[in-house]
């Protein structure tokens, strides 16, 4: 038996196997595009639907090849390649959450690149050879940062890290091609065959893992959207009560058994009935959003917060004594004091913020310390608002 008879694959049988199964991947994201409740999952989809798309054409119009016009078969099937691999390198980013003006800029930089080069290198020699080099040397262009992105991304997981490595591989074989398609076709013919048939073996290998791999990270991508509409806020995207109490009730538990100093400041905006009934509901839930994202901005990342009901909000500061939340409850007091808003530039809003520290007793609730804080807040309201009341216990009573 010839050696080179297993060493080489023929490519019109390869060329309908990733035509089929684009067409088949491309069947299900549009099918599972329809049932999708979440905005991200659906862009995701739309990427992965336009990539699967452009390259069922390439393999399409590349099986033809001899039969149509070679315009069709070898010009246009290129420039569609490109433009899948665009939108494939843009789904990637978009999978490892890395979506930037300075990634879209680079991806379709190297798009313009690539059909730009593929067209002069047509128009001014158009040898088969060279044609392999350009398109392989486009798609490299357009692949290799999502790939190293992919790969180094702290998000990525060993299962993509995986993806990103069989991607990586199939790049270096692109790489290869190149440099054969500059050679004679005469200089080692056995390799030239060899490389082909692993690199469109590996392309099909990437076909079978990619739809499967995408699709999990899909299904993780709902499973995020899910859990945040779990535990956010709806209208001001702050943590909801639940959520924040939950882990707030983690955080006291261990200030009481290693004997930790927590902080807990209730946060309630001022007259704001007659904001609602002067500016409209829809400027006063403008408002809310601007105290929630104000709060967040002067807490540390290990500290809590949530919209604890209407206009009232909570901050959990762990580890942090008296002085500590003292600080950072007249920093919350100056930034709001300082807020103004494009609809009503004259307008200007205060908060009342009651302050807790102490250190939770034996047998005391995260609520003890949430009373604690919600009562001093009513005493900044009865001193005349505006303000912060501390509320100075050295431990939870019972």
């Amino acid at each position: 038996m010839d050696l080179r008879q297993i060493l080489f694959i023929s490519t019109e049988p390869l060329f309908a196997m990733l035509f089929w199964g684009n067409a088949i991947a491309l069947l299900f994201l549009l099918l599972y595009r329809r049932q999708s409740r979440f905005a991200k999952e659906r862009q995701l989809s739309v990427l992965l639907i336009m990539a699967r798309l452009c390259h069922a054409f390439y393999y399409f119009v590349a099986f033809g090849r001899g039969t149509l016009p070679d315009w069709l078969s070898a010009s246009a099937g290129v420039t569609v390649l490109f433009i899948g691999y665009y939108f494939e390198a843009q789904a990637i980013l978009r999978v490892i959450k890395e979506p930037s003006k300075f990634g879209d800029r680079l991806l379709r930089a190297m798009l313009a690149a690539a059909v730009i080069f593929f067209y002069a290198v047509e128009l001014s020699a158009g040898t088969g050879g060279l044609r392999v080099t350009t398109a392989s040397l486009g798609v490299v262009a357009l692949m290799a940062f999502p790939v190293i992105r992919m790969f180094f991304s702290h998000d990525s997981g060993a299962f993509t890290k995986s993806v990103a490595l069989l991607y990586g591989v199939f790049l270096l074989q692109l790489l290869g091609r190149a440099w054969l398609g500059l050679q004679d076709h005469s200089f080692n013919i056995l390799t030239t065959n060899v490389l082909q048939s692993l690199t469109f073996l590996t392309l099909l290998l990437q076909h079978i893992i990619a739809l499967p791999a995408y699709s999990l990270i899909i299904k993780d991508s709902a499973d995020e959207a899910l859990l945040l509409m779990a535990t956010t806020d709806r209208l001001t995207g702050a943590t909801n009560r639940h959520a924040f109490l939950d882990a707030a009730t983690a955080i006291h538990q261990s200030s009481r058994i290693f004997q930790h100093s927590l902080s807990v400041l209730f946060i309630d905006i001022d007259h704001f009935k007659q904001v609602n009934d002067q500016y409209g509901h829809a400027f006063g839930d403008i408002v809310l959003t601007r105290l929630a994202t104000l709060i967040d901005k002067c807490l540390r990342t290990s500290d809590l917060s949530c919209r604890y009901g209407g206009e009232e909000f909570i901050a959990l500061l762990s580890h942090a004594k008296g002085p500590a939340a003292q600080i950072v409850a007249q920093r919350i007091l100056d930034e709001v004091r300082q807020a103004r808003f494009e609809e009503h530039p004259d307008f200007a809003f205060t908060v009342s913020i009651g302050v807790f520290s102490g250190v939770p007793s034996a047998h005391q609730t995260f609520d003890a310390a949430v009373s604690l804080a919600d009562g001093a807040m009513y005493q900044a309201k009865r001193a005349g608002r505006n303000q912060v009341v501390f509320c100075d216990e050295a431990v939870l009573n019972p």
